[in-house]
Formats: C-alpha cells, sequence, structure tokens
C-alpha cells in the first residue's frame, strides 16, 4: 500500500509554525503540522493569566494580534533600575541631564521603526533575509554592534542608565553581545506601547485541530528516488510530504537539517514564578531592572499579585527580596533565545525545504510573518 504523501508537513507549532499552518488552512491547501505541544516557548501558567515564555506584544504587533488578548499596559513611569548601589525610575534628574541624548536617541528608533515596519510588510511576501539584505539601513544595522552604533550616535549615557537594564531583563544578555539591529529593535518600546498578553491557546487548537500530529521528529530524510521528504518520530511514525517546513527552535532545527551554519549567540535564564510578601525595597514598581553586570535579570509583579523572578542563578537568594514566598513553577530557559552577533541562517536548506523561526530575527510577530511567507512560498504568492 502506497504510503499517504502531504503537501506540506510543518515539523513544530512555536508561533513561526502557527503562522504558516493558519495561512495555508486559509487557503485550503493540504498539510499535517507535527509537535508535542502548541506555542512552542509561548507558555502560560495554569490559570492561562501569567506567560512564562514571550512577556509583551507590541501595539505594531498587527500580523500576530488574531492570536493575542492584550492586558494591561506596561509603562515606562513604573520601572525601577537597578544598579549595584541605588536605584531609580524613570524620571530621575538624570533623565534630564541627558536630553539631548534622549531626543536623538527618540529620533533614532522613529528612523528605525519607518523602516522595520516597511521590512514587515514585504518580508510576508519576500525571503526574510533578502528583505533585510534590500535594506541597506537595517542590512548596516545587523552587521553592527551595538556598542560601537551607541558610542557613535552619541547616545551612551542614556542608553546605560536607562535601556541597558531594560535589554538585560527582556534579552538576558548583556549590551556588548548584541548587534545595533536588535539592540534597536528590543528598545522599540520607549517609543511603541507595550502589552502584557494572553494566548489564545484554545482558537489555535480549534483552527489546527484535525490538521495536528502531537508527536516529534527526530530524523529527517529524502527519497532522490520519489522526490519526497520522510520525516521519522519519536512514536516511530513515518510521514511523507512535498514541501517541508522545519519551525522549530534554533538548537532543533540545526541537529534536524545537521546545519553547518553557526547559530547566534545564546541566552540563558532561570525563571521563577512566585507568590509570596515582597520586601518594602523591591516593592516601588512593577517590574524591576538589573544592570549587566547583575546576576538578576528582572522581578516582574504580575495582575494576580504574583511575580515573575528571571535570574542567571539556578538556586537564588529569595530571601533577599521576599519575606516568604512559594514557588508556583521553575524553566531553565536553556536557551532562551539565539540572540547575539549577526549569524545569518538561510531560509532555503534544499528542494523544496524551509527553515523558519528566530534563528536571525528575535520576536514574536517577525517569527510569525515568517511562517506565512513560507505559506505563501508554497503557495506560490510570493515575490521571490
Amino acid at each position: 500500500m502506497a504510503p499517504k504523501i502531504y503537501k506540506t508537513l510543518i515539523i513544530g507549532a512555536g508561533i513561526s509554525g502557527i503562522g504558516c499552518a493558519h495561512k495555508l488552512s486559509e487557503n485550503s491547501s493540504e498539510f499535517r503540522i507535527i509537535s508535542p505541544d502548541i506555542g512552542g516557548r509561548i507558555i502560560s501558567s495554569e490559570n492561562g493569566m501569567v506567560q512564562y515564555g514571550a512577556y509583551y506584544v507590541m501595539s505594531i504587533y498587527h500580523n500576530v494580534a488574531s492570536w493575542v488578548n492584550k492586558g494591561r499596559r506596561i509603562s515606562p513611569s513604573k520601572l525601577m533600575f537597578r544598579k549595584s548601589n541605588h536605584s531609580y525610575n524613570i524620571l530621575d534628574r538624570k533623565l534630564f541631564t541627558h536630553l539631548a541624548q534622549l531626543i536623538r536617541l527618540v529620533l533614532i528608533l522613529r528612523k528605525f521603526k519607518k523602516h522595520y515596519e516597511l521590512f514587515k510588510q514585504k518580508s510576508v511576501y519576500g525571503s526574510q533575509v533578502t528583505c533585510l539584505k534590500n535594506d541597506s539601513y537595517l542590512w548596516d544595522l545587523y552587521n553592527s554592534d551595538a556598542e560601537s552604533f551607541i558610542e557613535k550616535n552619541k547616545i551612551k549615557e542614556i542608553v546605560y542608565d536607562y535601556l541597558a537594564e531594560v535589554l538585560h531583563g527582556t534579552t538576558f544578555t548583556p549590551l556588548k553581545n548584541l548587534n545595533a539591529f536588535t539592540f534597536l529593535h528590543f528598545s522599540l518600546p520607549l517609543i511603541v506601547p507595550i502589552y502584557e498578553f494572553k494566548f489564545k491557546k484554545d482558537e489555535v487548537l480549534k483552527s489546527i485541530k484535525d490538521k495536528w500530529v502531537r508527536d516529534a521528529v527526530e530524523k529527517i530524510q529524502y527519497d532522490h528516488d520519489h522526490n519526497r521528504y520522510e520525516v521519522l518520530t519519536k512514536k516511530q511514525k513515518s510521514y511523507f510530504c512535498e514541501y517541508l517546513v522545519v519551525a522549530t527552535p534554533p538548537q532543533i532545527s540545526k541537529k534536524l537539517l545537521k546545519l553547518k551554519t553557526h547559530l547566534r549567540k545564546t541566552a540563558k535564564a532561570h525563571m521563577f514564578h512566585l507568590s509570596g510578601r515582597i520586601k518594602p525595597d523591591w516593592n516601588k514598581g512593577e517590574e524591576d531592572l538589573f544592570e549587566d553586570q547583575n546576576r538578576m535579570l528582572a522581578i516582574a509583579h504580575q495582575k494576580d499579585n504574583s511575580y515573575l523572578f528571571y535570574t542567571t542563578e539556578a538556586k537564588p537568594d529569595f530571601g533577599k527580596y521576599f519575606f516568604n514566598h512559594k514557588i508556583i513553577k521553575h524553566i531553565f530557559w536553556n536557551p532562551a533565545f539565539h540572540i547575539g552577533g549577526s549569524n545569518i541562517i538561510d531560509f532555503i536548506q534544499g528542494e523544496k525545504l524551509f527553515l523558519i523561526g528566530d534563528n536571525n530575527i528575535c520576536g514574536m510577530e517577525d517569527s510569525y510573518i515568517y511562517g506565512m511567507y513560507v505559506a505563501n512560498k508554497i503557495l506560490g504568492k510570493a515575490l521571490d
């Protein structure tokens, strides 16, 4: 009996795989999506109110918006910045001593946002890497290190007094490891509203309920005689397809595809979801953010009065911050991202074999768009 051959198989049901699946489904194109879970690194607490992976969405996340409900706005005025021997909020007097630098930074971010928005639009129908290279401004940023960019544009003091802590708490890596594109990308919340969110997992499941294979792919091989791919799963099943989309986290994709290309540098963090009574020194804002040299990354107060506690330590001293506490959940994100440096991973990995995800640009919206693009490629709607 001849095996069933699907037009498309998607490996991985993170936000990039979901973007691909949704676009194919909209166009009634045959596919299956193979993954042990839905949402990938978008993981929520049991009640769905606290996000353990991706933490916020920006108001300019137009494509992924259909799968999230926006929650509280994260206000810059409620951030506390923690240096080794003191703390301050955004309205500290040092902000006004750096006013000229702040204006320069805002103008830089407005320029970046204009290019970035156009880049996203083009990336729906064109390869992410090609669209990036075709914008000389963005491509130059991607291949420049953040520290040199900051020095060149004379924004050092405003960045290291404010943005460095924000980026340390959201990228889990020091500024010196970032390229200028990533630095500006993760600095956009300075000029763009950001919100906590709830992932609409049930709606995603409903949209792909009969297309989801709950399994994990362990091996990919190409059948040259029949011009098709075969994927072998943990449950010892075989699936065949014409088009294969790999939408797994970068380290898994590298293993499955046996990539020789180096991935971007990793960032890792321990995330603890805690309940308890926090000490007054740590109860002055909604989010506490720490400088690059600190092993602490962030403490974020949640709507239900619990806390997200991010650190590089596996066994932090919770007693320094809480009178009492209870660990609700502990996740070691290792890695959390591949975010350092300027390495580029190609989209096309073989005949009708495509690699998507956050290999080059981190972020829910960009990853989702990458999924939309590969679907358009398969549907014959791409412009390249």
